[in-house]
């Protein structure tokens, strides 16, 4: 952001009354709450679009089968190794 106007919105910031923020702040949430639950609905409806998809759920499950496998993985070597010190908590 370039410094002059990081000085007006700090200008801007400074001259508003407790008031005037807290009516930005809750009109800026509400918005954001409002606006949040219809992008939900057209994310579902696009997510069920893309699992209609055999090739598109074959390439996630894959996917997922392949991480999962790899997290096993690190969990069953990580189970076998001796805990490391962190050299942050070595005494002095």
């Amino acid at each position: 952001m370039p410094l002059g106007l990081i000085a007006l919105c700090y200008r801007t910031l400074m001259r508003q009354t407790l008031l005037e923020r807290i009516v930005e702040e809750r009109v800026g949430q509400t918005l954001v709450g409002t606006v949040s639950v219809p992008v939900d609905r057209v994310a579902e409806e696009i997510a069920r679009e893309a699992l209609a998809d055999e090739t598109f759920r074959r390439t996630i499950r894959e996917l997922v089968r392949v991480r999962s496998q790899e997290l096993l993985d690190n969990l069953l070597r990580d189970g076998s190794r001796k805990p490391r010190r962190s050299p942050r908590r070595q005494s002095r």
